[in-house]
């Protein structure tokens, strides 16, 4: 398993995210970046951590503006890969985050989000745009329960939704419960990760939301996910770089 960083971005700067109550996000305080600017805060990440593959959660954008391709770019000058999600709702704005893919070899990954995307006929549209080996479903919870505008899906359970997508055929999928994000508390979804790592061994499961230590790193490496996001932990200064170097060389294969 290896570490993705995990960077929420909101009105320019870099928020701290506590249960996903977005209107409560602060501009971080960070013990290994002096400022909470995207720039200060990926520069960082990169030098101190040596950490390259990072996941952007454009928070604006999720709540209804445009991709900041700005901002996009500033991150990808600081020597990162980028896994985006920037409110991925329709197929027109998944081929517009296509297009900047293409032209910019570090988006690695483009994130449709449960709480954004309207239904499986638009992952399905999304795959075929993008492909999947970038198109990435985000299972988004709160307090284990689906985060979503469908009815059909706000009635059913998560493991039934992870696997209608897998079934059209979604490679990579992110697990977070927002609920426990910045909560200090763990991230709550190994159970969920071990059953679809066990049902589905081909799907890249990528999890956090909540890590706080080694401890927490290693439940969901044992869980089967292919990598771990980590925000707090690491500018709460509860994860060293040093304790993260057992992961360092699974994540250089990637």
């Amino acid at each position: 398993m290896w570490i993705m960083p995990a960077i929420d971005v909101k009105q320019g700067n870099v928020v701290h995210a506590v249960a996903g109550e977005r209107m409560a996000y602060m501009p971080v305080r960070s013990k290994f970046a002096e400022h909470s600017t995207p720039e200060a805060i990926g520069t960082a990440l990169v030098s101190q951590f040596d950490l390259q593959k990072a996941y952007l959660a454009d928070l604006d954008a999720i709540e209804g503006d445009d991709p900041d391709q700005e901002l996009y770019l500033k991150l990808i000058d600081c020597g990162l890969e980028l896994w985006i999600d920037a409110g991925l709702a329709s197929p027109e704005h998944c081929a517009q985050m296509e297009e900047f893919s293409v032209r910019h070899v570090e988006v690695r990954g483009i994130v449709g989000g449960l709480e954004s995307i309207s239904d499986k006929s638009t992952v399905e549209k999304c795959l075929e745009i993008v492909g999947p080996e970038k198109f990435v479903f985000s299972l988004d919870l709160k307090d284990g329960r689906p985060l979503t505008k469908n009815e059909d899906w706000k009635n059913s359970i998560a493991a039934d939704i992870a696997t209608e997508v897998i079934d059209i055929g979604v490679k990579h999928m992110f697990v977070i419960d927002l609920a426990k994000v910045g909560m200090h508390g763990g991230c709550g979804t190994q159970k969920l990760c071990q059953r679809l790592h066990r049902n589905y061994p081909d799907v890249a499961v990528y999890a956090g939301g909540g890590v706080r230590h080694l401890e927490d790193l290693q439940g969901l490496a044992d869980a089967g996910c292919e990598a771990a996001l980590v925000s707090s932990a690491l500018h709460d200064g509860w994860i060293t770089r040093k304790e993260l170097e057992p992961f360092k060389a699974i994540d250089e294969t990637v």
